[in-house]
């Protein structure tokens, strides 16, 4: 499903390089430092396997964020202050890009992402910003800048992924300053009445756990990923789904070949593969929205043994699809 290759739903999404375009300002931002708390040799709590996840302020709970429109929080206003924005636009349901230039005419890529996993290495050191601890991470001009928001069994946090040949990690402080603290004050909700959407729909909550049972047998594990996907595993088998912003799967080039199915009379394409181990993924176009794109969903099986019957594992993926078909909302 939506952002690295993977069996379905076992691994925590990796930042992805949403990137899109715009033009020059006056700022030099590779003068511009903004200041931070350093807390020295403290190190990220990691992910606590028995521990519920918990909002670490009711401001940033999973139903809360879902709520929040991102590119809102990348405004014109906001986005000045680093140079002349460009038009800031979705790159996912919980995700927003805006590609610019800083005055002296640099490259500055900026994603914001809200709800997003975040991975804590042993090492990890943090910093306060805006109160919540926050991870830092670099890779030759990108920084990921990674503001925590849910603790316990998983860790979700406010994530700013900067690319620019300046400071990349003072504009991700900024970015995720400004929208912590616009999230506590005020924040910038969605438009009301996009009638049918599947943003403030919580993937994990919808989903019975009888059927879950049924397709893995045994007592399966539930595990949610970002704010739009959900994740059961039994051993070597798993099955999850995702809600995304995508191309409409009848265009994908993924799909040329995949298999047309009907499911609780909806049209979905599904696709097998045996690259690692062996999977069956069946997806659909739930909500068209623009430019060709829509609101996606994508059930995936999984099985990391080797000589797994790849058509075992779709009826499984039909028998998901036919169970969450009528629990989404009608578009």
């Amino acid at each position: 499903m939506r952002s690295p290759a993977r069996t379905a739903w076992t691994a925590v999404a990796l930042s992805g390089a949403f990137l899109l375009a715009g033009c020059g300002s006056q700022a030099d931002l590779a003068k511009v430092n903004h200041p931070r708390t350093v807390v020295p040799a403290k190190v990220v709590q990691k992910p606590q396997p028995n521990t519920p996840p918990r909002p670490v302020e009711p401001a940033f709970a999973p139903e809360r964020l879902r709520a929040v429109d991102p590119c809102a929080l990348m405004d014109t206003q906001t986005l000045s202050q680093f140079g002349v924005p460009a038009s800031s636009r979705p790159v996912a349901l919980s995700d927003c890009g805006n590609y610019m230039k800083d005055g002296a005419g640099k490259r500055l890529s900026i994603t914001l992402r809200l709800g997003q996993n975040v991975l804590v290495p042993d090492t990890a050191k943090t910093t306060k910003l805006a109160g919540l601890t926050t991870i830092e991470s670099t890779s030759t001009t990108t920084c990921f800048v990674k503001s925590v928001v849910q603790e316990g069994s998983v860790v979700l946090g406010i994530v700013a992924q900067v690319d620019y040949e300046g400071d990349s990690c003072d504009v991700g402080r900024r970015l995720n300053e400004s929208a912590i603290n616009r999230i506590r004050t005020n924040a910038p909700l969605r438009a009301q009445g996009n009638k049918g959407s599947l943003t403030s729909v919580d993937p994990c909550s919808i989903f019975s756990t009888v059927t879950a049972t049924e397709v893995l047998g045994g007592t399966p594990t539930m595990t949610p990923y970002d704010l739009y996907r959900c994740n059961w595993r039994r051993d070597s088998l798993s099955f999850g789904f995702e809600f995304s912003e995508n191309a409409d799967p009848k265009n994908s080039s993924t799909n040329k070949k995949a298999e047309v199915v009907t499911i609780e009379g909806v049209t979905a394409y599904q696709r097998k593969d045996e690259s690692f181990g062996a999977s069956c993924k069946i997806e659909w176009l739930h909500k068209a929205t623009t430019d060709g794109k829509g609101e996606v969903v994508t059930v995936s099986v999984d099985n990391s043994k080797k000589g797994t019957d790849t058509a075992d594992l779709c009826t499984k993926a039909t028998t998901v699809a036919k169970a969450l078909v009528p629990k989404l909302p009608k578009p």
